[in-house]
């Protein structure tokens, strides 16, 4: 049986999966036992089919057990996380850990997926097709029991990619974790990540060099927007010098040195500097502090400023 477009389509955001009971809501009962029949859908959980011929995606274990879960269930964990397509969260090629919450009243029996009763049945949720998704916010926060199978090296990158896309605002972990567990987090892994939340830098790298800039009085600030379109890692306003930690991942490609190309011209324009720090550099922390202090005095006397001094230790 060939499904008509709305169910395609369907299952083509589910990617790849469908429930029968999605077609006998379109179709009917009729359709949806044909669909079942035709030989063209594999079973993945109790009513919930993949359909043949497509990809056949890791992800899709945990859109299945969302579905059979039925309706106001709500995937979250990695593999919600994996959907956004974040770093060390491939929802394509690797398999993820994931949890399904159930609302009031659910029970799901004779699975052996992970599930619990959702702390929070009327949560913002974002979808695919028909598949209720946890927001990031929350998905990283129900992420962190699986810290141990993840690596909590990954959960940190998650933190700090979803600030770098702007879709976690620092404190807002905090408040979430407070929704959500009322009696306080008891886990060690979401507790690291409620010490980033309260920070405004990101990235193991570039937190490292903002304890080393810090040391300079008065202290830069943390991801400001020097443009309307151009954020720096640290700021020392008084100079209108910023400090950028050259990460691998983002500064040393081709692409990423062409960007930092782009944006030093245009921040130029603007009188404003920006100087790069890299690994190496947090390596030797000696030199760098000598390096901090000649540029921030240049800086200073060339916009006729005090610079900031370097504080006693």
């Amino acid at each position: 049986m060939d499904l008509p477009p709305e169910c395609l389509g369907l299952t083509e955001s589910q990617l790849g999966v469908l429930a029968r009971q999605q077609v006998t809501t379109r179709l009917g009962r009729a359709a949806a036992d044909a669909m079942v029949r035709s030989g063209r859908w594999e079973p993945l959980q109790l009513g919930v089919y993949r359909r043949l011929g497509g990809a056949r995606l890791p992800v899709q274990a945990a859109i299945a057990a969302t579905l059979r879960s039925g309706p106001g269930a709500t995937l979250t964990g990695p593999a919600a996380l994996s959907l956004l397509d974040l770093d060390g969260f491939p929802a394509f090629n690797r398999s993820v850990p994931f949890e399904v919450l159930l609302p009031p009243g659910r029970r799901v029996s004779g699975v052996s997926f992970p599930r619990r009763r959702d702390p929070d049945p009327g949560r913002a949720v974002m979808w695919r097709g028909e598949v209720r998704i946890a927001t990031p916010v929350d998905a990283l926060i129900e992420s962190a029991p699986f810290a141990e199978e993840l690596g909590v090296r990954r959960l940190r990158l998650a933190h700090d990619v979803l600030r770098w896309r702007g879709l976690l605002k620092p404190g807002r972990l905090s408040d979430r974790v407070a929704a959500l567990a009322p009696r306080g987090p008891d886990d060690a892994s979401l507790l690291r990540l409620l010490e980033l939340d309260r920070s405004e830098a990101t990235g193991d790298g570039e937190r490292e060099l903002g304890r080393i800039l810090c040391r300079f009085d008065p202290p830069p600030e943390a991801q400001v927007w020097v443009t309307p379109s151009r954020r720096t890692d640290w700021w020392f306003s008084s100079v209108r010098q910023g400090f950028e930690f050259q990460g691998a991942v983002d500064h040393g490609t081709l692409t990423g040195r062409t960007a930092d190309a782009s944006r030093d011209a245009e921040l130029r324009r603007q009188n404003i500097r920006l100087t790069y720090v890299s690994r190496a550099d947090l390596e030797d922390p000696t030199t760098l502090i000598a390096t901090v202090g000649a540029t921030l005095a240049a800086r200073a006397y060339e916009l006729g400023v005090e610079a900031p001094r370097l504080r006693a230790r």
